[in-house]
């Protein structure tokens, strides 16, 4: 018999193995599947954690401990391997980079201004991370202005709202940690 070695597909075998049975210990099941003891034991610990399984029986360490299956065969949720499981990327809420995006998404048509009002970013971090935006063609400039102090700033406009979570600044573009994606900066003309 041909087992393939993918470990969630022996899982599957396994729960199979195990709903068709009354009783079963792990050496019974691993000798079944022609597999290691201890690859069906660390799976039987998951399934006493999600209450699918319960010991029976605890025996000497030679005869191992007996278990029993005690909900519905198709209840539990294995992972198919045609839908691998993948963890979402926690951010900070509190870093200075997802301040200035908050701020970005929520007015739309900004200045550096704004953004030293609404974040606790430096002035070098606003302006760094703008223009890394502006080379991923996220934000672009719309106009200038003179503000208050007589100085000419510049207003921005959101082209690409990605999401939630901020862009990250990479070496030669920026992450787009919503859908997994990198963007290239576009090419600096010399100037």
């Amino acid at each position: 018999m041909n087992i393939p070695t993918n470990s969630s597909s022996i899982r599957y075998q396994a729960w199979g193995l195990m709903c068709n049975r009354q009783t079963f210990s792990c050496k019974e099941i691993a000798q079944t599947l022609n597999i290691k003891t201890n690859k069906i034991v660390g799976f039987t610990r998951t399934l006493i954690r999600k209450r699918a399984i319960e010991v029976v029986d605890r025996r000497n360490k030679y005869q191992g401990t007996l278990y029993r299956v005690c909900i519905e065969r198709y209840a539990l949720q294995l992972h198919t391997p045609m839908a691998p499981r993948h963890k979402k990327r926690r951010v900070k809420k509190g870093t200075w980079s997802q301040q200035i995006w908050n701020t970005i998404r929520i007015h739309r048509v900004f200045n550096v201004e704004l953004l030293q009002t609404t974040t606790n970013a430096s002035l070098s971090l606003i302006n760094n991370y703008l223009w890394h935006l502006e080379q991923a063609g996220f934000i672009r400039k719309k106009g200038r202005f003179v503000n208050q102090n007589g100085y000419f700033c510049f207003k921005y406009m959101l082209i690409k709202d990605l999401g939630r979570l901020y862009p990250t600044t990479q070496k030669q573009g920026m992450w787009d940690q919503n859908n997994q994606i990198f963007y290239p900066f576009k090419e600096l003309s010399d100037e």
